[in-house]
C-alpha cells in the first residue's frame, strides 16, 4: 500500500514546487496598471492652489485642497457637469466631485461628452497625428461632407496646441469660403477674446501641423465665451 501512494505523493510535490517556481515568474509577468484616464478639465483655479492649472486634465482619484476662498472651477469631460468649488478637500470622481469642508455650485452644460473624452485620452501623446480618409464621390456627383469627430456648442473656440504655431481653418459645407489661418503665440488661445466666431451650423476643417479634427458648430451655438467645455479643440 506505501508503494500505491509514493507516485501520486510525488506528483503532488514535484506539482508544489512547479507552483513556487512559477510564481515569482507569474508575478513579474503582470503588467503595470495602466495610467487612469482623465475625467476632468480645470477651468480657472485660483494662485497658490498646489499642483494644478488650468487646462489641465485631472484623473479619478485626484485630490486638490483648497484654503478658505481658494476656487477651482472643473468641467467633466463625460457627465458635461461644470462645478466651482470653494475651499475644502476636493476629490476628483469620473463623473462628479465630492467635497469635504467646502461648498460647491453644480450644473450641467452642452457638450460632447463622449469624444471629449476620447480626445482628451489623445493629449499630449508623442507623434500623434490623425489622418482623415476623403469621402469617396461617384462620377458626376458632389463628395458627400466628413463626419464631425467634435461639435462645438459656442461659436468661439478655445485652442490648446502643444507648441505655438499657426492653426487654419477650412469651410467644408459652403464653397468659396476663404480658408482662414490664426496664429496662437503661447498654447491657449482663446477665440472669445481674440478672433471672430465661427457659423452655427457650420462645418469646419480645423488643422494644426500634422492633426486635424472635423468640427461642427451646433445649430443653436451662442456667441461669447465662458466655460472651456463645449468649445475646446485641443490637438
Amino acid at each position: 500500500m506505501s508503494v500505491a501512494f509514493q507516485m501520486p505523493l510525488r506528483a503532488v510535490a514535484a506539482g508544489s514546487l512547479l507552483l513556487l517556481a512559477a510564481s515569482p515568474l507569474a508575478l513579474a509577468a503582470d503588467p503595470a496598471p495602466a495610467a487612469s484616464a482623465p475625467t476632468a478639465l480645470v477651468e480657472d483655479v485660483s494662485d497658490g492652489v498646489d499642483g494644478v492649472q488650468p487646462m489641465d486634465y485631472l484623473a479619478a482619484g485626484r485630490t486638490v485642497a483648497l484654503k478658505a476662498g481658494q476656487t477651482l472651477t472643473l468641467s467633466y469631460l463625460e457627465s458635461c457637469v461644470n462645478e466651482t468649488i470653494t475651499g475644502g478637500s476636493v476629490t476628483v470622481g469620473a463623473r462628479e466631485s465630492a467635497v469635504e469642508g467646502g461648498s460647491i455650485d453644480r450644473h450641467t452644460l452642452p457638450c460632447d461628452g463622449g469624444k471629449l473624452l476620447l480626445a482628451s485620452n489623445e493629449a499630449g501623446k508623442a507623434g500623434v497625428t490623425v489622418f482623415r480618409s476623403a469621402p469617396i464621390a461617384l462620377p458626376g456627383m458632389k463628395a458627400p461632407l466628413p463626419k464631425p469627430d467634435l461639435t462645438l456648442f459656442k461659436t468661439h473656440p478655445v485652442l490648446i496646441l502643444s507648441a505655438p504655431g499657426p492653426v487654419t481653418i477650412d469651410r467644408l459645407d459652403v464653397q468659396g469660403i476663404a480658408l482662414t489661418t490664426v496664429n496662437v503665440p503661447g498654447t491657449t488661445l482663446d477665440t472669445a477674446k481674440k478672433g471672430s466666431g465661427l457659423e452655427p451650423g457650420g462645418l469646419y476643417k480645423v488643422s494644426a501641423g500634422q492633426k486635424s479634427f472635423i468640427v461642427k458648430i451646433d445649430e443653436k451655438a451662442a456667441g461669447g465665451g465662458g466655460p472651456a467645455l463645449g468649445r475646446l479643440i485641443r490637438f
